[in-house]
């Protein structure tokens, strides 16, 4: 297995694509409501993002799953989102230091990842820094880094340490999670940024020069959700690139229209838990090789 990925959207060669079965919500992740996702929900998710897996094998992609876990059983959260526990940089795979300890074991179940890395760096395991590696986007020799309530200051601060040929750069637009439904990059250049989080004033500067497309909640349709919503209806603009030039997206008819506008094509491939566990196509993947 090849480890090799500098951005977010160079030609895909490998990925993980997450797995719904066997998902749950800890007592100490902040839910509502806690225990194992309904298994009706689970099904349904599975049969999307096994859609999406022959959508990626259709392109050439090689496509590797997580381990079953039942994670009622041992405390823990998922396998859906593997974006949100390992990230990689170049060659580099960092082993995050979640916002909920609970998070810390899925990587058990993605451990090829970590055996095949040629290099992994481990995150402390105290309580500071602290960051999921969704806070983190993707752009050759910068890492755009999102402080919230996942994602310490003194996260950006350690991973500047670990790759001091890099820049991060740290934006505060979003106090929620995770970056990937606020900046999402289309190809070196272009990139869409929600609207309703961001203004040209506090457009992070690695942006300055790309273009923009702007998209918000007007532009968005209103997607259902099952129970207690994990994400926001802006899970709609967490895409994946194959390559530069061709995306997958959820039903979102004007990110569609904007995408094709710029020369992009698109497999639309709806998500119909994606606000309920909480992850759109880019967080249910973790690109481990880009050419």
């Amino acid at each position: 297995m090849k480890i090799n990925s500098h951005n977010e959207w160079s030609p895909l060669r490998s990925v993980v694509v997450g797995l719904a079965a066997g998902a749950n919500r800890p007592d100490n992740c902040h839910f509502d409501n806690v225990g194992a996702y309904r298994g009706d929900i689970t099904a349904q998710a599975d049969m999307d993002l096994d859609r999406f897996v022959r959508t990626l094998q259709q392109e050439g992609v090689k496509v590797y799953r997580p381990k079953y876990n039942n994670f009622a059983q041992t405390g823990g959260m998922y396998n859906y989102c593997p974006r949100d526990r390992l990230l990689v940089v170049g060659n580099t795979v960092v082993d995050c230091n979640m916002q909920y300890e609970c998070r810390l074991q899925e990587s058990r179940y993605i451990d090829y990842v970590l055996k095949s890395a040629k290099h992994v760096i481990t995150a402390p395991r105290n309580r500071w820094p602290r960051f999921d590696a969704a806070n983190v986007c993707r752009l050759g020799q910068t890492l755009l880094y999102l402080q919230s309530v996942s994602g310490t200051k003194s996260g950006a601060t350690w991973l500047q340490e670990q790759f001091p040929n890099h820049t991060v750069e740290v934006t505060k637009t979003y106090g929620g999670v995770h970056i990937d439904s606020t900046f999402c990059p289309v190809n070196d250049g272009l990139v869409v940024v929600n609207k309703d989080r961001v203004s040209k004033k506090t457009l992070p500067r690695c942006f300055k020069d790309w273009e923009i497309i702007w998209l918000g909640s007007d532009d968005l349709p209103q997607k259902r959700y099952a129970g207690e919503a994990f994400a926001s209806n802006y899970i709609l603009l967490n895409f994946f690139m194959i390559r530069p030039n061709l995306a997958v997206i959820d039903h979102a008819p004007r990110l569609e229209e904007a995408l094709k506008a710029n020369g992009i094509q698109s497999y639309v491939l709806p998500f119909a838990h994606s606000r309920t566990l909480g992850g759109g196509h880019h967080c249910v993947t973790l690109d481990l090789h880009r050419k």
